[in-house]
């Protein structure tokens, strides 16, 4: 999903342990939005591995990191910018990542109403370089309503119903999902609750046929059913979720497939200086619902620049693992975090299993203060990519060297940036891409609200998330 980390959410949008009948916490708000600009050189604009090509990049934009909790609850991540090749290696383009969601009403209302927006980058072919011309922006808008019944101070039934629209930049995929359900959730003693949730969801393409003509044998619809049961808690330096269930996909009213659902997140601050988090879930998904998927925010709070997806038509059964650990003191931040993804078909022809694959990374970056407003900060990564039908793979890795200086309102940045990628392939006759290209620039930020900060958040848990595309 282009170079930035895909994002995720809380699911609605809403604290986990709001308690069945209890009274909301005043408004609270926490994040910043800022402008941003830039001018960067690179010298292999077309991520080529024999004909390489310098280039200039200009880029103006916005970055985002706000939550505000209250009558009217936002949850906003990520970043959105235009990019100018000075020598026209690509023509103008957006570029960036972004998941804002808002829920009108507190959960002790008898009636909340959301309403949500995401955008991200997938690749046309995955084996390619992710240049501009290999990109597509995918975007998912959703709105629905939520009721809330409460039965005394300890119950309360919710239903809901969401409608959501997927359209594809390029691509004929554009669908649309109509999902409704109900959850009824019980508060324990102490700070935790056990919930009962069941939910439906139908899709359908706008151009069947088109859809058909790429991915031979695809249905023109299909249907996601789950039923689940979860255990939420909050303690003094803990959270915890567990959920596991069951959930099913229907194509076309005919094949039926079927696989176990569950999520996990610990999150817990093992010291007034350091954070470890854990996460994981297996679902049925799609690319508008990975637009929301766990684990994003990892990526964007550490300041990793993550892999482009695939942009595809037919749902996929999910895995997903994060875990990591942060640190921050005095003048030294550091963090580690470690993601797998697994994308699995179960629509059965070689069209649609060709791009199964698994993906597993490390992103590791460290940052120090030289002086109160001035900070150094180096990052590394590494993924693989495999692709067992293929019988391919790719390996990427990023090393950034950050320098940064804050001022009251705004700050100046310099970067410098190697990213490498090698392909290889046994009986195969795809070649996955092989590339390097080194990378300096400068670029400005000026807060329009709130303060960015360099160092990495010790509050919430970042691999914080829900079932994607659900309310």
């Amino acid at each position: 999903m282009g170079w930035q980390a895909r994002a995720g959410a809380q699911e609605a949008g809403q604290p986990a342990q709001a308690q069945p009948g209890t009274a909301a916490a005043p408004v609270q708000q926490t994040g910043y939005v800022d402008l941003m600009a830039g001018l960067g050189y690179t010298d292999n604009a077309l991520l080529a591995h024999g004909q390489r090509k310098s280039d200039g990049i200009g880029t103006v934009g916005f970055n985002v990191d706000y939550k505000r909790l209250g009558n009217l609850s936002l949850d906003l991540l990520g970043n959105l910018d235009r990019l100018q090749y000075l020598k026209g290696s690509f023509g103008g383009s957006f570029y960036g990542h972004f998941y804002g969601t808002g829920i009108l009403g507190k959960p002790t209302n008898i009636l909340q109403w959301r309403l949500s927006d995401s955008f991200g980058e997938e690749m046309t072919n995955p084996l390619a370089s992710p240049t501009p011309r290999n990109l597509q922006v995918i975007n998912n808008v959703a709105t629905g309503p939520r009721v809330n019944l409460h039965f005394g101070l300890t119950n309360r039934l919710t239903l809901f119903g969401l409608y959501s629209r997927t359209t594809y930049q390029r691509s004929p995929f554009d669908s649309q999902t109509y999902l409704g359900g109900a959850q009824f959730r019980h508060a324990l003693p102490g700070d935790s609750s056990l919930s009962l949730r069941a939910s439906t969801a139908h899709t359908k393409y706008v151009n069947g046929a088109a859809v058909r003509a790429y991915f031979y044998g695809t249905s023109t619809a299909y249907d996601i059913r789950r039923a689940s049961i979860s255990y939420d808690a909050k303690f003094v330096r803990t959270d915890f979720h567990l959920r596991a269930g069951y959930n099913t996909i229907r194509f076309g009213g005919a094949s039926r497939h079927g696989s176990p659902l569950y999520e996990v997140r610990l999150d817990r601050q093992v010291s007034p200086f350091s954070r470890i988090f854990i996460s994981g879930q297996q679902t049925y998904s799609t690319n508008g619902g990975s637009l929301e998927s766990p684990g994003a925010r990892v990526g964007l709070q550490v300041g990793a620049s993550l892999n482009p997806g695939y942009a595809v038509a037919q749902p996929f059964n999910q895995r997903i693992a994060d875990a990591g650990w942060l640190f921050n003191r005095a003048r030294t931040s550091l963090s580690l975090t470690a993601n797998y993804r697994q994308m699995i078909f179960d629509q059965t022809s070689a069209t649609n299993n060709q791009y199964n694959h698994r993906e597993e990374g490390v992103v590791v970056s460290l940052g120090r203060q030289l002086r109160p407003t001035v900070e150094v900060k180096l990052l590394a990564q590494g993924y693989e990519i495999r692709y067992a039908h293929l019988d391919a793979r790719t390996r990427r890795e990023t090393i950034r060297l950050t320098f940064s200086k804050l001022f009251s309102r705004s700050a100046i940045w310099f970067y410098i940036e190697r990213r490498h990628q090698s392909g290889a392939r046994g009986a195969s006759t795809f070649q996955p891409a092989s590339y390097n290209d080194d990378r300096v620039g400068i670029y400005f930020t000026y807060d329009l609200f709130g303060a960015r900060s360099t160092r990495p958040s010790l509050q919430g848990m970042p691999g914080a998330g829900g079932i994607a595309g659900e309310y």
